[in-house]
């Protein structure tokens, strides 16, 4: 496979020595994967998880493979056709009905909301059917827009402490703005004028600053 001859060199050696093969240190890439292809051992799907290069991987490179100022643009048109490759023959894609749906399926996959692509996360790479995508993304809506649902009628259900948590946000205090007038002690109001504070008058003796309890007259 040709994701074999992408791989290190020490990384061939070291899968050809663990198939049970004795490589020699002048071997080339193109003799190592020779030897391990020729190993009746040799399983390609484990040897892409060793590598790493799982369908979804094959597909990035596939998308943003970038080309190299040294190659030349034939060398990097079959880059991108052997990534291509290896990305449909990871998902089994073996007829033009497959390769149709897959490239509409990727389509939708681009455009779902992002709430769909976390909640499907774990089968999301492997969603190739484009009958069976639509399916979960429409259940997944629905679903979603019954809690919307549940959650407004709870709301509706409870005005009072709706009301009560609206007038808590809306209650502001407003500044004084008043003045205090030291002159004749009184309080201040909010449109800067005073309000004349009432002095108490002694009804035994008709002055005023004391009551008839405390009137100097009455003392003995």
């Amino acid at each position: 496979m040709s994701f074999l001859k992408r791989a290190k060199k020490e990384d061939l050696i070291s899968l050809a020595t663990e198939l049970g093969e004795n490589p020699a240190p002048t071997f080339s890439k193109v003799d190592l994967v020779n030897l391990i292809q020729g190993n009746k051992h040799y399983n390609d799907d484990d040897a892409k998880l060793r590598f790493k290069l799982i369908p979804e991987e094959f597909k990035k490179k596939c998308l943003h493979h970038q080309k190299n100022l040294e190659k030349s643009w034939r060398e990097f048109s079959f880059e991108i056709s052997n990534y291509f490759q290896e990305w449909i023959e990871g998902l089994k894609i073996d007829s033009f009905e497959k390769l149709k749906n897959l490239i509409i399926t990727d389509k939708i996959k681009r455009r779902a909301p992002l709430e769909a692509k976390d909640h499907f996360l774990d089968e999301w790479t492997r969603l190739v059917s484009l009958s069976e995508l639509a399916d979960k993304l429409d259940e997944y809506e629905l679903v979603r827009s019954d809690r919307k649902y549940e959650t407004k009628r709870k709301q509706q259900l409870n005005p009072v402490e709706k009301h009560s948590e609206s007038n808590q946000r809306t209650v502001r205090h407003k500044p004084f703005t008043g003045t205090w007038n030291a002159r004749n002690m009184g309080y201040p109001s909010r449109n800067g004028e005073s309000k004349q504070m009432h002095k108490f008058s002694c009804y035994s003796c008709g002055l005023e600053g004391h009551t008839a309890r405390f009137c100097p007259s009455r003392v003995p």
